[in-house]
């Protein structure tokens, strides 16, 4: 992407973030929001401060066990930095690039060709996205009525059989390639190999049973964990409003959604309104007046907190990390000036 797609992008994201957030906080009494704000119990944020922490821990382990296949010089250290690395960039950057510092770092660090990271860590995100969608569907049909069940049966199944698809691609994979270039034309099979063997990178964690297993109790674990710090951070405004226990779920699904989406860095504005909208759901469509303001508390100090967690734990990792090495890691430089990614 040139430099002034780029720039367009960029200035697009920002756009799009002012607009929700304007929607969202047009009729805010900030004034009472701060009142609110204000009441934030501290051990509650400590405790989500330790879940952060250990979500960094389960996360490298979780990699590493990924990538352990195609590269086995990944160590599990580098592993658990670079998630921190990942988080703290992330927070600061647009277009959630903290994720390419993520390659970088251990590129750098353990001597990997970003070419074997890169196509993991899409992957990855596409079976974190599976796996919120999962979760989301199984509260919705826990709690929907019984007319709309078979619709959401048919979703469910539709993504477990795409996740079953993904494994037995991974498994038998030489005999699928054997079909596919057997049946196209022969001038698109390097191509087709070429797609493939990226894609094949970024899945390796699917060829070996107990791969599997580890990884899908790691993948369990690490999702728990941040939907306990959502409910932990939500839960004084959540008993205020009184909302449904399981609110933080729509909080956790809404927010993967909006931050997929082009925004200022951390996802502010988009994460602001998919909050916005969750709550709106749970209300059953009206937030009354009234309690406008404790809304919009709500959605402020759960954005707000979640990034400053991502930012002290990050943060304080990668300093950590460069004091002990006694090196300047440079790495926003080094994502924006490489060019081999």
């Amino acid at each position: 992407m040139d430099r002034n797609k780029k720039v367009i992008l960029t200035i697009f994201g920002y756009l799009i973030s002012l607009s929700l957030l304007v929607i969202v906080f047009k009729d805010t009494n900030f004034e009472r929001v701060f009142e609110y704000l204000k009441k934030i119990d501290p051990f509650l944020v400590l405790l989500a401060l330790l879940l952060n922490i250990i979500f960094v821990w389960i996360r490298g382990v979780y990699q590493k066990n990924n990538l352990y296949i195609t590269t086995p010089n990944i160590r599990t250290g580098t592993s658990i930095v670079s998630i921190g690395v990942s988080l703290f960039y992330n927070a600061i950057l647009p277009s959630r690039l903290g994720d390419v510092v993520r390659a970088v770092f251990i590129s750098l660090k353990d001597n990997i060709k970003k070419k074997r990271l890169l196509p993991y860590i899409l992957v990855e995100k596409i079976i974190d996205f599976l796996f919120v969608i999962f979760f989301f569907f199984l509260i919705v049909i826990i709690e929907s009525e019984d007319e709309i069940l078979s619709y959401l049966f048919v979703t469910l199944a539709v993504i477990i059989i795409s996740i079953i698809t993904f494994i037995l691609y991974v498994k038998f994979n030489k005999r699928v390639i054997s079909f596919v270039q057997s049946t196209i034309p022969a001038k698109f099979n390097k191509l087709f190999s070429d797609i493939n063997h990226e894609a094949i990178n970024g899945m390796s964690c699917f060829k070996t049973k107990n791969q599997i297993a580890k990884s899908l109790v790691l993948l369990i674990s690490g999702w728990v964990i941040i939907l306990s710090i959502f409910y932990i951070l939500s839960y004084p405004f959540i008993d205020q409003l009184n909302l449904p226990n399981y609110s933080a779920i729509y909080f956790l699904f809404f927010s993967a959604v909006a931050l997929s989406l082009p925004s200022a860095p951390s996802g502010i504005g988009t994460v602001h309104y998919g909050l916005y909208l969750a709550v709106q759901i749970l209300m059953g469509g009206d937030i009354p007046n009234s309690q406008s303001d404790l809304v919009a508390a709500l959605i402020i100090s759960l954005h707000l907190l979640l990034v400053m967690l991502d930012v002290i734990v990050g943060g304080v990792i990668l300093f950590v990390y460069r004091k002990k090495n006694n090196i300047r890691l440079q790495l926003v430089r080094m994502v924006t000036r490489s060019k081999k990614i």
